[in-house]
This record gives C-alpha cells, sequence and structure tokens, in this order.
C-alpha cells in the first residue's frame, strides 16, 4: 500500500535526494533540497513501508499561478500511478482557477504530463546562470 503524505517535518533529505538522484533528476544537496521544499506551496511525498518511493512539491503565489517541480519516482515503483497520485495531491491543495498550473518537464517525459491535462506551451523563455549545462541536459536547443 502507497501512503501519500504532505508537508516536510517526516523527510528524511538524505533519502529524498536519494529518490530524485536515482529517478533520474538529477544529484542534490540534502539542505538546499530542504529550504526549497520548506519555502514551496505544498509537499508530497509517497511511502511504501516506510520508505519514500516519491516526491514532488510546488509553488503558488495564491492568485496568478502555481508551479510543480521534483515529480520523482523510484524506477523501480514507476508505472503504478504514484507519480500520477502524487501530481493529483499537489493539484489538490493548489489555489483553483487562479490562472496555470507550470510545470517543467524531463524531456521524453511530455507524454506523462497531457495524461493529467497538462498542454505545452507556446510561450516561454528562461534565463540559464549556465546554459552549457543546460544545452547538455537538452533544456534548450543548442
Amino acid at each position: 500500500m502507497i501512503d501519500l503524505k504532505f508537508g516536510t517535518d517526516h523527510l528524511d533529505w538524505g533519502e529524498v535526494c536519494e529518490v530524485l538522484e536515482r529517478a533520474p533528476l538529477g544529484k542534490r544537496e540534502p539542505e538546499s533540497l530542504q529550504k526549497a521544499a520548506e519555502n514551496s506551496y505544498v509537499v508530497c511525498s509517497a511511502h511504501k513501508d516506510g520508505s519514500i518511493i516519491g516526491f514532488g512539491r510546488a509553488l503558488s503565489d495564491g492568485v496568478y499561478q502555481s508551479a510543480i517541480y521534483d515529480i520523482v519516482v523510484l524506477p523501480e515503483h514507476q508505472g503504478l500511478g504514484i507519480g500520477k497520485a502524487i501530481v493529483k495531491a499537489l493539484l489538490s491543495r493548489l489555489p483553483q482557477g487562479s490562472g496555470p498550473v507550470l510545470i517543467y518537464v524531463v524531456p521524453g517525459k511530455e507524454g506523462f504530463y497531457k495524461k493529467l491535462g497538462f498542454e505545452t506551451l507556446l510561450t516561454g523563455m528562461g534565463l540559464f546562470w549556465f546554459p552549457d549545462e543546460a544545452r547538455k541536459k537538452k533544456l534548450i536547443p543548442y
């Protein structure tokens, strides 16, 4: 049975970082991820047999828009609806009708979010402090 929990008090940040790295969403430092999560509007984690197997968080200004970040599920638990449950849990806690909910998507994972109702944006830009690194990760074109 999968248990979804909200908040940050119960999380071991080293374990959360391991989930992100194995998912793979990249390497994070526990202190930085903890700070980002604690500054988020809502945090949701998925647990099985007392161990964390998934994670996600969202930001919101409460009026105009929200954004979802860091949706991850351990590879051995992917395809079971856990990521979908995390996204839906986050959406349920965000202000409704306050504008779009934006999301960064790992290249190749767009179909997962389209099934949840997300649509590709026609407009959008990003300022990357390390553009060469972003190009290597295929976040921006060469």
